[in-house]
């Protein structure tokens, strides 16, 4: 076991993967599930207020009655929402759970359980968002095969809305080690565990790890949750190639003025014609 620890515990290399699944973990989706549906919580979804504002302005920036396609829709939050004012709209997620619950109580949306990395539309969305900083969770070569995804599944001239992190969110992200002692389970397990937690940056601070070691009765788990920040040149280099303009930016996605101050920023790009 010291040794499978030593191994785990080392820095990982850049972009290295969990082996373990995270999104689809049968006990880890129940955690995730409950983080989303708290509405005063900043976890796996933002407050619920804050989703109210955000689907407010994305109604002000998005035509009506458009066909949305929105990835990573966990639990229907901002999709049962935008039905519910007008919008034809898709959810996709890769957990089983958070797919359930939305079909659960939204008939309205089209719910579809599916990794968004396998998105294969042609040119039948209007507008597609991807929103809570996902986009930044991705390896560079997932941002560029999402990137042309996205392109192909939307019409010409149709908008790419998303948010990502900033330096500014990277502030307290010095590298720091954890450890908890869950005597009848928690997050990461149902049953006893050690979990061991370390954040560490890579590529000039721009690039960070949440490196998570979960020691069980009889397994040892890893998971690695990895972000990257943005400034708005870094983002337009990224999408440019792939065919989208930056049609407009701003500090959250809510809309608030741009300042360049704020830790997240919000891109509304734009698809060029063929």
């Amino acid at each position: 076991m010291i040794d499978t620890l030593f191994h785990l515990l080392r820095k990982p290399a850049l972009w290295q993967r969990s082996d373990k699944p995270f999104w689809d973990d049968g006990h880890i989706s129940k955690g995730m599930l409950e983080a989303h549906m708290n509405p005063d919580w900043d976890a796996a979804s933002r407050k619920h207020s804050f989703i109210d504002a955000s689907v407010k302005w994305l109604s002000g920036v998005i035509p009506a009655n458009s066909k949305v396609l929105d990835l990573g829709c966990g639990p229907g939050l901002y999709a049962k929402r935008m039905s519910d004012i007008g919008y034809d709209v898709t959810g996709m997620d890769f957990s089983k759970r958070s797919i359930a619950y939305a079909k659960s109580r939204d008939a309205k949306t089209e719910y579809i359980y599916k990794n968004y990395l396998e998105l294969d539309y042609n040119a039948i969305f209007d507008a597609v968002v991807l929103i809570y900083c996902d986009f930044a969770a991705l390896t560079p070569d997932e941002r560029g095969a999402l990137t042309e995804k996205v392109y192909k599944a939307l019409k010409p001239g149709g908008l790419f809305i998303l948010d990502v992190f900033t330096e500014k969110h990277f502030a307290d992200k010095a590298n720091k080690t954890s450890w908890a002692l869950n005597e009848n389970g928690g997050f990461w397990s149902a049953g006893p565990h050690i979990c061991l937690e370390a954040t560490h940056l890579y590529e000039n601070n721009t690039v960070a790890v949440d490196q998570c070691v979960v020691i069980g009765k009889n397994e040892i788990k890893q998971y690695l949750i990895w972000d990257t920040a943005y400034t708005v040149q870094r983002l337009t280099d990224e999408v440019s190639p792939h065919g989208f303009s930056v049609k407009a930016v701003f500090d959250n996605v809510c809309g608030s003025p741009y300042t360049g101050e704020a830790e997240t920023l919000c891109a509304v790009l734009e698809r060029g014609a063929e």
